[in-house]
C-alpha cells in the first residue's frame, strides 16, 4: 500500500530539528537543515516489506501546514506517520488531527516526546496510535495491520485508544540488537541536495552508525530513547552506506549523529581505514566526548576526512559533572590537549555547554566559562538545562509541576533553581556567548570568516524566541 512519512513544518518563530536531543528536538540555526534520517530508516524497512513509500519533509520543501496536507492528500496514502518534537508538539498534533479528519486513514505519530507522554496525545483524537521508542519494527507491524484491515491491539511498542475511550499501552518493544540487519535508509526518497549545514559548501546528509550511550547523563534524551547499552553497526556496514552516499547520491559531507561516535575507538579506526581504502571524496563530522579521544585516533580521523568534532563539555564544575554529566570531563588538562590537538590537525571543534543544573551556582557557571575559554574551541554552544520527559532530571524536578513543552527549545530556561531564576539563567547564557566571542584574539579569528560570523549573530538573536 501507499504510505507517507511526514516531517512536519517548523513553528514560524524558529526552525526545529526533530532528530536532535535524542528525538525531543530543539530550535536550531536557520541555516541548518538535517534530513529526517529517522523517517528514512523507517522507509527502508517499509520498502523492504513491499510498500510504496514517500517522505514529505515540509521544511526542506518550504511547505506550511496547508501545503503539507494538500501534498499528502494528493499522494492518496492508506497510512500516514508523523515525526514530532517537544517544542512543536501542539502544531504537530494539529497537523495529525487535520490529516486524520480529511483523509479518513490511520495516522500514527512517533518521537521521544510522544514516547514519554503518550496518554495525553489522544485528548482531541489527534492520532490513532503513538509509536514509542525505536520506530522501525513498530511502524512495520502497524503497516501490516493496516494493510490487512486489522486492529492495532497487541502491536508491541504502541499506545492506542479503544472505541470506548480506554488508552491502551501495549508492552515495550525490545531495542534492535542487530543494527546491520536494518536496510540502509531510503535516501532516494529525499531531496538530498536541499540539506545543509552552516559553513559547509554543498549538500550534507546524516548517518546513524550506532545507538545508545553508557554515560547516563541526567538530562540526556539519547540514553532515554536509545538505551545505555552501546549498539553499533559494523564498520563494513557503515562503509557501505558512505559509499552509497558519495557515489549514488553525490553528497560529499556527512554528519554522524551517534551520541558518542568514538565510544569504540577500534571501530572508528576501521571506519577510517575503509574510507581511505575506498578513496572516498568525503568530509565528515561527529559528536563525541573528550574521554574517548586520543592523539592517534584524531590523526587517523583527520586523514580520513574528519573536519569537525562537537564535544560534550556540559560543565566545568566537578560536582555537576559527577551528578549530572556522566563524569565525561573531569580531566581538564586532557580536555585542553584534545582541543589543541584537533586544531593542530586541522579539525574544527565545537564545545557543547549547559547552564542551569539543579544546585548550580553562578560560581559553578564560572567554572564552565573558564574551562571553555582555556579549550578555545572554534565554536561554542550554550544551552539551558532542559528536563525532557522521562529523563532522570525530569523525574527529579517535576513533582506536581506541569512543564510547557512549547518552551523546550534547548535555549529557553523552563525554570530556575535555588540559586538562579529562569531569567538569570538565560542572562548567563547571553553573557557566556558575549564573553567567549568578544575576547580580542577571538574577534580577530572570527573576522576572518565574515559570512560565518554573520550566521552566528543571526543565530544569537533567534535563540531566545518564545513560541507564540
Amino acid at each position: 500500500m501507499k504510505i507517507v512519512l511526514i516531517s512536519p513544518p517548523s513553528p514560524p518563530e524558529f526552525r526545529v530539528s526533530r532528530g536532535l536531543m535524542g528525538g525531543f528536538g530543539m530550535a536550531v540555526n536557520p541555516g541548518l537543515l538535517y534530513p529526517p534520517i529517522e523517517l528514512a530508516h523507517v522507509a527502508g524497512v517499509l520498502e523492504a516489506e513491499g510498500h510504496e513509500v514517500a517522505i514529505h519533509d515540509s521544511d526542506a520543501l518550504g511547505h506550511g501546514a496547508e501545503e503539507t496536507i494538500a501534498a499528502v492528500a494528493a499522494a492518496r496514502p492508506a497510512f500516514v506517520a508523523l515525526d514530532s518534537s517537544s517544542t512543536s508538539l501542539d502544531r504537530d498534533l494539529a497537523l495529525a488531527r487535520e490529516l486524520r479528519e480529511r483523509l479518513h486513514i490511520p495516522v500514527a505519530i512517533l518521537g521521544s516526546q510522544v514516547t514519554f507522554t503518550p496518554g495525553e496525545i489522544f485528548e482531541r483524537d489527534n492520532v490513532d496510535c503513538v509509536v514509542r521508542g525505536e520506530p522501525e519494527a513498530t511502524v512495520r507491524d502497524l503497516a501490516r495491520r493496516v494493510a490487512a484491515g486489522e486492529s492495532f491491539a497487541g502491536v508491541e511498542g504502541i499506545t492506542w485508544k479503544r472505541a470506548d475511550g480506554e488508552i491502551v499501552h501495549e508492552p515495550e518493544r525490545e531495542k534492535i540488537k542487530d543494527l546491520d540487519a536494518l536496510p540502509l535508509p531510503s535516501r532516494h526518497l529525499l531531496r538530498n541536495e536541499l540539506y545543509r549545514f552552516p559553513g559547509v559548501d554543498g549538500p550534507i546528509t546524516t548517518v546513524k552508525s550506532s545507538r545508545g550511550c553508557p554515560l547516563d547523563c541526567s538530562f540526556c534524551g539519547y540514553t532515554l530513547a536509545q538505551g545505555l547499552r552501546f549498539r553499533f553497526r559494523s564498520p563494513a556496514n557503515v562503509l557501505k552506506e558512505l559509499v552509497e552516499i558519495v557515489r549514488v547520491h553525490n553528497v560529499h559531507h556527512v554528519v554522524f549523529r551517534d551520541p558518542i561516535f568514538t565510544t569504540r575507538k577500534d571501530r572508528v579506526h576501521e571506519i577510517c581505514d575503509g574510507i581511505l581504502a575506498e578513496k572516498l571524496d568525503l568530509k565528515w563530522q561527529c559528536e563525541t566526548a573528550v574521554k574517548v579521544l586520543d592523539r592517534a585516533l584524531l590523526e587517523k580521523m583527520a586523514r580520513a576526512g574528519c573536519v569537525h568534532i562537537s564535544l560534550g563539555v556540559e560543565s566545568g564544575n566537578p560536582e555537576i559533572q559527577r551528578k549530572h554529566c556522566g563524569s565525561k570531563l573531569l580531566d581538564h588538562e586532557q580536555a585542553v590537549k584534545v582541543f589543541a590537538d584537533a586544531r593542530e590537525l586541522g579539525i574544527e571543534t565545537r564545545a557543547f555547554c549547559m547552564i542551569g543544573f539543579p544546585e548550580e551556582t553562578p560560581a559553578m557557571v564560572e567554572d564552565t566559562l573558564r574551562l571553555v575559554e582555556r579549550c578555545d574551541p572554534d565554536q561554542v554552544q550554550f544551552c539551558a538545562v532542559t528536563a525532557y520527559p522521562g529523563t532522570p532530571l525530569y523525574k527529579l524536578l517535576k513533582g506536581e509541576r506541569e512543564f510547557d513543552y512549547a518552551t523546550m527549545t534547548g535555549f529557553k530556561a523552563l525554570e530556575g533553581n535555588e540559586h538562579m531564576s529562569a531569567a538569570e539563567i538565560e542572562a548567563k547564557i547571553r553573557e557566556a556567548y558575549r564573553r567567549f566571542y568578544r575576547r580580542p584574539r577571538r574577534l580577530v579569528r572570527e573576522l576572518r570568516h565574515p559570512l560565518r560570523l554573520a550566521g552566528k549573530v543571526v543565530r544569537y538573536f533567534t535563540l531566545f524566541r518564545a513560541r507564540a
